[in-house]
C-alpha cells in the first residue's frame, strides 16, 4: 500500500472480527462513502502523508456518529 492514498481495512464487527478487505482511496470523500455503505463493520483507516488535521477531525466525527473506526498514521 502506498502512503499517498487513504487505506481502509474492513473487518467483520461480529464473530471474531475477521479481515474482509483492504482498499485504497484517492480521497477522503470516497473513503467516507465506502464506510457509510458498510456501517455494520469495523474499520481501520491509515492516513496518507498529506492528511490534514481537518481530515482527522472528519474521521473522529464519523466515529462519534457510531462508526467503528480506528485511525493510524502512515508509517512511510
Amino acid at each position: 500500500m502506498t502512503s499517498d492514498k487513504w487505506v481502509l481495512e474492513i473487518y467483520r464487527a461480529l464473530g471474531g472480527g475477521d479481515h474482509i478487505a483492504t482498499v485504497e482511496f484517492e480521497s477522503l470523500s470516497l473513503l467516507r462513502a465506502a464506510i457509510t455503505e458498510t456501517h455494520d463493520k469495523k474499520f481501520i483507516v491509515e492516513l496518507p502523508a498529506r492528511a490534514t488535521a481537518a481530515d482527522r477531525i472528519t474521521l473522529l466525527d464519523m466515529r462519534a456518529q457510531g462508526f467503528d473506526i480506528a485511525i493510524r498514521t502512515s508509517h512511510h
